[in-house]
């Protein structure tokens, strides 16, 4: 019997009838080329989703006007004919994996920076610029308008020459169809804007000029159901915009919120609770009472929770974006009642780091994400034999992988349990979607049978008797010396985090205003303590490498708690029972409650067992913060890295 029946039953998109009822989100990866063009590596990274069980993909934002469009550096672009043979192949390629390939189609607006589009001023409904993006935008006049709209109409017309079986309008997020549509951003009084009905105006008008010219092929428009910033577009101005655009020819409306200035609201960071949209998607859904079928997305990482959105009303499909990443046979696994086995996406971001830095998009969990079109670990059949020291994700990324490419894995962890650094970053509040990750990889070394030996530390002399043919170190970090010694009321915040040093008594004091301290602070505030939090950076650098999503909810969170105090420009220089004493930025030093003090000055790498390794004349790599600093997805990506070399020795 099939666990998610609904999940997996049939569904009609316009004329179309879909295998089941998942969805690939549309998710830039800064995989095409220079002109907007298909590579190798984008027709690899669709085929692997498309492979996965999805009954339609849906192919990242696509640009239908490069001279102002751009949202990117690099951005997939159908606006010229040359690219549509590229487009015919990747079409071809998502089809030929069984899924319904659907092209999204997407013009910035305000949302760009002119060394995206040539140095170019970016085009808007009005002058009014975006924060994000620091650039006015031009508003644009009634002939660019119309030749807008046509421009839409023109890429629709080489999707379908290029073979896609439907399209989707980009109409959320805050680009230029939400822009026109969002009285935040719309602040014209003509035919295109004023009211909400000639707010509509662009949105339908391209609606129809590309339902004309798709004929019979479904047409979805994603919609932001709420943008969270005042004056924005809220529930009930969308659910009449959906009516307008199904009206206007729309076959579905895929439900998403948020604009520029909420990032936080659509690209979801680790804290947004699972499913935290589908209220939107069901009150879009009971808007259209049937008219057309809604798409839901948002945080949806169980099939469990998929399946019950369509059986309370919520949605008629599901769209997953980020989990697709982490594991493309997400749909498949669910299929064939193997929920368990889905690799868990927990909204870490790091993706969306790798892109902000106009880099390949990336996966912390799954290494293989934008390199599909490379080849993988390469399979041992004489079953050497490997040792892995470190059970954190690194290291037990690393030891899982090694199993699967045929090598016979012991895995050395100091501490009593799995899980190292996954630990220490799961604890401060709303991260806990880490521990879904440690849970998983502590699975996959039981099937990969992989030899666990915690508690153990693994010296040079343990190493060498294993007689290993291959070491992979992934032995972390350790805290840096810093300019009081623990001991009394002074300890480490990375060892209150690791659960190995007890949080409290107050008042508690964190020193540093890096990403660790922050969280401390946080920790210990939740916890009930008053909490200093010093740094002697400025206020505004506080969290300054954490992924920019995150940190800004973290950073907000910390400077609305009412228990902590951050101490920006100041110096900790002494500390005693029940005291710390803290010099200003002027020099002056004053001393405040304390009970306890938490060092948070920054971790260096403890990789001394490379030089060991050379010494013996083993062959090694170093991964993660044992080579330096950085995130679980810089330790599992080194892991992949090390172990697909090991094919070209």
């Amino acid at each position: 019997m099939m666990v998610f029946p609904l999940l997996f039953s049939p569904v009609r998109l316009g004329r179309l009838t879909l295998p089941n009822r998942l969805v690939m989100a549309a998710m830039e990866t800064n995989l095409a080329d220079a002109s907007g063009g298909v590579t190798e590596a984008l027709l690899a990274h669709y085929r692997r989703r498309a492979e996965g069980g999805a009954g339609m993909v849906t192919v990242e934002y696509t640009c239908v006007d490069q001279r102002h469009g751009k949202g990117s550096a690099i951005q997939l672009a159908l606006d010229h004919d040359a690219l549509v043979a590229g487009h015919a192949r990747l079409a071809r390629a998502i089809a030929d994996a069984g899924a319904v390939p659907c092209l999204q189609l997407h013009h910035a607006g305000r949302q760009t920076s002119p060394r995206f589009i040539e140095g170019r001023q970016p085009v808007a409904p009005s002058v009014h610029p975006s924060p994000m993006f620091r650039t006015a935008p031009r508003a644009l006049d009634d002939t660019e308008i119309e030749a807008l709209v046509a421009r839409f109409a023109h890429a629709a017309g080489r999707a379908v020459a290029a073979g896609y079986a439907a399209v989707e309008l980009h109409g959320a997020h805050g680009y230029l169809l939400g822009q026109f549509l969002s009285p935040w951003t719309n602040r014209r009084d003509d035919a295109w804007g004023g009211d909400a009905a000639r707010r509509l105006a662009f949105p339908t008008a391209v609606v129809r000029r590309v339902k004309a010219a798709i004929g019979d092929r479904p047409l979805v428009y994603r919609l932001s159901a709420e943008e969270f910033v005042p004056g924005g577009i809220d529930p009930d101005e969308a659910a009449a915009a959906a009516r307008a655009l199904v009206a206007a020819g729309a076959d579905a409306i895929h439900v998403s919120t948020g604009v520029a200035e909420r990032l936080d609201t659509n690209v979801d960071p680790i804290a947004a609770a699972e499913g935290w949209r589908l209220g939107h998607a069901r009150r879009i859904r009971h808007a259209l009472g049937g008219a057309a079928p809604v798409i839901g997305v948002g945080v949806i990482r169980s099939p469990h929770l998929a399946e019950a959105a369509i059986a309370e009303g919520s949605t008629d499909l599901v769209a997953l974006g980020r989990a697709l990443l982490a594991d493309p046979d997400w749909a498949r696994k669910a299929a064939g009642g193997r929920a368990g086995a889905i690799r868990p996406c927990t909204s870490c971001n790091w993706c969306i780091q790798r892109l902000g830095q106009h880099g390949p998009i990336g996966c912390a969990e799954n290494p293989a994400v934008g390199r599909d079109h490379e080849p993988g670990p390469v399979v041992r059949r004489d079953r050497p034999r490997a040792v892995v020291v470190g059970g954190g994700p690194g290291g037990m990324a690393g030891a899982a992988m090694l199993a699967d490419a045929g090598w016979r894995v012991v895995l050395f962890e100091a501490s009593p349990r799995l899980g190292g650094g996954i630990d220490v970053s799961a604890r401060p509040p709303f991260k806990d979607k880490l521990l879904w990750y440690r849970d998983h990889l502590v699975r996959r070394l039981g099937e990969a049978g992989v030899t666990v030996r915690c508690g153990t530390v693994a010296d040079d002399a343990t190493i060498r008797r294993e007689a290993p043919d291959f070491v992979l170190l992934a032995t972390g970090s350790a805290d840096r010396v810093a300019d009081l010694a623990p001991g009394g009321i002074v300890a480490s915040a990375y060892e209150v985090l690791a659960g190995r040093q007890a949080l409290g008594p107050g008042p508690v004091v964190v020193y540093g205003g890096g990403e660790t301290g922050c969280e401390t602070a946080e920790l210990a505030a939740a916890e009930g303590w008053d909490v200093r939090l010093v740094t002697r950076s400025p206020a505004r650098q506080l969290a300054r490498s954490a992924e920019f999503v995150y940190r800004r909810t973290l950073l907000a969170r910390i400077h609305a708690h009412p228990r902590i105090t951050v101490e920006a420009e100041t110096r900790l220089v002494g500390a005693a029972a029940g005291t710390a004493s803290l010099e200003g930025a002027d020099g002056r030093q004053r001393v405040i409650a304390a009970g306890q003090v938490l060092l948070a000055q920054g971790r260096s790498p403890a990789a001394g067992l490379g030089a060991a390794m050379d010494a013996a004349g083993i062959p090694h790599a170093v991964i993660g913060d044992a080579r330096r600093g950085g995130r679980i997805g810089e330790a599992v990506n080194d892991a992949w890295e090390a172990v697909c070399q090991l094919g070209k020795a």
